[in-house]
């Protein structure tokens, strides 16, 4: 057992001598310590300039004095080559950091060079000493290329400096110029992460890498090396990243799936031109990521292709390939050499930095017209097919019967410009949840597509940015404007008009409508791009109760069509513009209903000015045509600052939502939005401020009847947590929607203000908590609360927990005609998620959503005849009246899933799913008997095995 430490007190009194000497030996030893350590490690340094006569060398030196100062040095290297050097520098990441000065002072030329120097020398040192032979072994090199109408990755394969894991020969390039990729024709790579195979020495590397989240735009802290090479059968990409020991954050995951860990990505536009592309990423832990963009920085991850990315953990940090069929992308005809862009970046979770080359941080206007050129030739792509047949079987306990199921997907690309899809007998179902949402309110919900089919090739029916649901920033946005949301396809069937006493179960109004097939045509034609989707849906049946006797009802399913037409152009100098049509079709015996919409888009040649905007107009029988419309404009005024204003119109007839999605019609309004964002504070490392607001009217009775103004900022501090707080007001206005059209009436001005913060997400374990204050709609108090945990104690295995509880008193929702009533509410939303990865390819997933409420009335109001306030009135009592309205809702999704991809986008499915979503009359019950009843009436609960592989080319 050791003995107690003194006090620290007794160290002063009785040891002071000694302490004493010992600093005096550190202040001595110190200084001539640090000197012999400078000249035993590599040293950085900026090569200004070579040249093989000593007098134009100092002559450079006089020149380069004014904007580096003293701190310039002259070195002669064994092959007589004289170099002007900025340096030394301790550490790479501050040599590339002055690399980047040295760039922005107009010096392109400029490249960094790790020796190791002996004897360096300044201006003014004697000639013999100026001429010192130096011995150094020349590791890592950024190198520029020599003006060129383009630079060759391949042009310094062979150079002396070789490659290795310390750093091998590198290439950087001016900003447009294109580079030219090295083809290694029938060169054996195995995509496995390892960069072993030789032909990846043979290849000169890209280490440009800048930070541009936060949009510091500085050189990476490390080295990142990328290799670029392509064959006639697909895109090869290498790269190589330094990384300290114990610094890299792997997490296992399924695809698409967002998260802070170490990860790579290429950007592509194939178009050449700025029109479209994709991006593809890889995650160190092989989970994988996808999609599409669009002009200018329109991302979207809804499309999932066959192509191969792996990674491996390294002793220097990690390292990841890439291999892109160039048949599983869209691409014009083209002979001869062809262009196209490309964009690569690093996550660097531990830091939570972003590293990318070009330097295009999302704070800034351009993106896609300003993607690094790269060049192939003799790229004609073969034609592409793939079949995807499946087999399903499930189980449903509610019905006590098993259901099987066979059918298969078809994708066939003859050319590059030109896919055909098909489904035959599809089970979109059952492998996936949506999100737990009670919506009481008058306006829908909107969930994003998961099916296949329906997400490639979908971004051609985008016809706006309006489309897009992701969110950016920290401002709060609303639900998408949209002619086509695929979900309204093979989603819950219409109700059907039955006979008094007939009865519906509710589990019957909510089955997803099953498909007979659907096909799908994408393509383009020089600058013109095309789309056509049809699509059947087969006999709904519901099972019913008529007087308490089984009947089935049988009700004839949708058909559906789409037509796109799009045709883009860029000028010569840069500036995008682009017109469209998109026409939609939804029939059926009982009505069809038509939509054609135009839209126009333009970007300037800058990307500061841009310009989108739709005119849409619908038909449905038995309704008169509806018209209406929206234009956006967006002006970036600098880097970080950007104002949107947007002006909106849809009379009351107009009506999409049969195919679409629009969230109302029978108003117009206009929206502005500023956002400004600052790096880099010292304090801080990121202040994200959003300030919005819109004002709208409604056309048919000219009423205020929407506004407010919303203030977001969201602060990241320097130890990676975040602050965000939100203040929002609404002016006193008219509600037109919420008594289901029963009339208008008017509610008071609200405030709403909300503080979140969230730690660190990187670490093993990191949490967030959020409150907010909240005025219903006629004045009374709501209070909120919000928290989680999330544990990661490896990569394999997450475990996160949440609850969102709500307080409300004087909570408004609408009864029955012209009926209102007030609640004093309490809301449980606790969410459940645990992951557990037995390989890249393997995972085992329990998730649970519930969400209970607890509502008893207060008071009763009564619609006025005309609009104006809502008219206090006692609680109705008599015949069509309840003896008590108070009521509970409760809605669940629990999934069991096991999920094993073994092959690209071939899979093996065995999910268990239990779900609820039901409304009772309140008497006593707690949370958890609300919770227990649901549990014991599900509307669904089964067991799918489904098993889908990939067939093809």
């Amino acid at each position: 057992m050791g003995h107690p430490s003194p006090p620290i007190s007794n160290l002063f009194r009785g040891q002071w001598l000694a302490c004493l000497l010992v600093c005096l030996s550190v202040v001595i030893y110190l200084p001539p310590a640090l000197a012999q350590q400078s000249y035993a490690t590599d040293q950085y340094w900026i090569s200004l300039g070579s040249y093989r006569d000593v007098q134009y060398a100092h002559e450079r030196i006089e020149e380069l004095t004014p904007d580096f100062g003293q701190v310039l040095a002259l070195h002669q290297f064994e092959n007589g080559i004289y170099r002007v050097l900025q340096g030394p520098f301790r550490e790479e990441y501050l040599a590339r950091q002055a690399l980047a000065r040295a760039h922005r002072l107009g010096y392109p030329e400029a490249w960094v060079l790790k020796a190791y120097i002996t004897s360096p020398q300044r201006p003014g040192a004697k000639a013999a000493e100026q001429q010192a032979a130096l011995l150094s072994q020349t590791s890592a090199v950024v190198q520029t290329a020599s003006p060129q109408p383009s630079a060759t990755l391949a042009s310094l394969s062979n150079t002396s400096a070789p490659r290795s894991e310390s750093g091998p020969v590198t290439l950087s390039v001016e900003q447009g110029q294109p580079i030219k990729l090295p083809n290694i024709g029938g060169a054996d790579i195995q995509v496995d992460g390892h960069l072993d195979e030789a032909v990846w020495s043979q290849i000169a590397a890209i280490d440009n890498f800048t930070i541009i989240e936060p949009d510091l735009l500085v050189p990476g802290r490390y080295p990142t090396r990328m290799r670029v090479a392509y064959s006639e059968k697909g895109l090869y990409v290498g790269v190589e990243m330094e990384q300290p020991a114990g610094t890299t954050l792997k997490r296992l995951s399924g695809r698409d799936v967002r998260d802070n860990r170490d990860s790579f990505s290429v950007t592509l536009d194939t178009s050449g031109e700025g029109r479209y592309g994709y991006w593809f990423g890889v995650n160190l832990g092989d989970a994988l990521m996808d999609g599409t963009v669009a002009p200018e920085r329109s991302f979207s991850n809804e499309w999932d292709g066959p192509w191969y990315g792996r990674s491996q953990t390294t002793n220097y940090g990690w390292s990841a390939e890439f291999f892109i069929p160039w048949s599983i992308v869209a691409m014009p005809v083209s002979s001869g050499v062809r262009q196209i862009g490309m964009y690569v970046s690093r996550k660097v979770a531990y830091l939570d930095e972003r590293w990318a080359w070009p330097a295009l941080p999302p704070t800034q206007s351009q993106f896609m017209s300003a993607l690094q050129v790269v060049e192939m030739e003799g790229v004609q792509p073969r034609q592409q097919y793939n079949i995807y047949p499946f087999a399903a079987t499930t189980y449903d306990w509610v019905d006590e019967r098993p259901d099987y199921r066979v059918g298969a997907d078809l994708f066939w690309r003859p050319s590059t410009n030109f896919q055909l899809t098909g489904t035959l007998n599809p089970d979109f179902g059952n492998v996936e949840s949506d999100d737990v949402v009670v919506n009481l309110s008058a306006t829908e919900v909107f969930f994003p597509e998961q099916r296949l089919f329906f997400l490639e090739g979908q971004e051609i029916f985008f016809a706006t940015p309006r489309a897009d649901t992701r969110g950016r920033g920290v401002g709060q946005g609303g639900p998408p404007y949209t002619m086509v949301n695929t979900r309204r396809i093979g989603g819950r069937p219409r109700a059907p008009e039955v006979a008094p006493g007939v009865d519906i179960p509710d589990r019957e109004l909510v089955q997803p409508t099953e498909l007979v097939g659907a096909m799908k045509a994408t393509g383009q034609i020089g600058g013109l791009r095309y789309g056509i989707l049809g699509a059947v849906e087969d006999e709904v049946k519901f099972d019913a109760l008529d007087n308490g006797q089984d009947v089935n009802i049988k009700q004839d399913g949708n058909d559906y069509g789409i037509a796109r037409l799009l045709y883009e152009n860029r000028s010569q100098t840069g500036a995008y513009r682009a017109v469209g049509l998109l026409s939609t079709a939804v029939m059926n015996p009982l009505r069809d209903a038509v939509a054609h919409g135009i839209d126009g888009h333009f970007i300037s040649s800058t990307g500061n000015f841009k310009v989108d905007g739709q005119v849409i107009t619908s038909d449905i029988d038995g309704i008169d045509a509806g018209y209406g419309g929206f234009v956006d404009f967006e002006l970036t005024y600098r880097q970080g600052l950007k104002h949107r204003i947007g002006i909106e119109y849809f009379d009351e007839n107009i009506d999409i939502n049969d195919l679409g999605f629009l969230a109302r019609n029978n108003e117009y309004r206009v929206r502005s939005s500023l956002q400004w964002t600052v790096s880099d504070l010292g304090w801080a490392r990121e202040n994200e401020f959003d300030i919005r607001g819109f004002y709208q009217r409604s056309v048919t009775e000219e009423l205020f009847n929407g506004g407010g103004l919303f203030l977001s900022n969201r602060l990241s501090l320097n130890n990676l947590s975040r602050v965000t707080a939100r203040l929002s007001y609404f002016p006193r206005q008219f509600d037109d929607l919420n008594s289901f059209g029963n009339g208008t009436y008017r509610i008071e001005d609200r405030w709403v203000v909300d503080l979140g913060w969230e730690s660190d997400t990187a670490k093993a374990l990191s949490y967030f908590v959020d409150a907010s204050f909240a005025e219903e709609n006629l004045g009374a108090p709501s209070y909120a609360g919000a928290g989680g945990i999330t544990w990661r104690p490896d990569d394999q295995f997450a475990f996160e927990l949440s609850t969102r509880y709500v307080r409300s008193e004087g909570w408004l929702l609408h009864q029955q005609d012209d009926l209102f009533a007030t609640f004093n509410s309490e809301l449980w939303g606790p969410n459940l998620s645990m992951q557990y990865f037995i390989n890249a390819r393997q995972q085992l997933r329990l998730v649970f959503q519930w969400v209970g409420i607890r509502a008893e009335e207060d008071e009763f109001f009564q619609i006025p005849g005309r609009p104006d306030d809502l008219i206090p009135i006692a609680k109705p009592v008599g015949a069509g009246f309840q003896d008590s309205y108070d009521f509970a809702r409760s809605r669940y999704s629990l999934q069991l899933r096991y999920r094993w991809e073994i092959a690209p986008l071939s899979d093996i499915f065995l999910v268990y799913t239990r779900q609820a979503n039901l409304g009772l009359a309140l008497t006593d019950e707690a949370f958890s008997d609300i919770l227990d009843v649901a549990w014991q009436d599900p509307l669904a609960d089964f067991l799918v095995f489904k098993i889908r592989y990939r067939f093809g080319n």
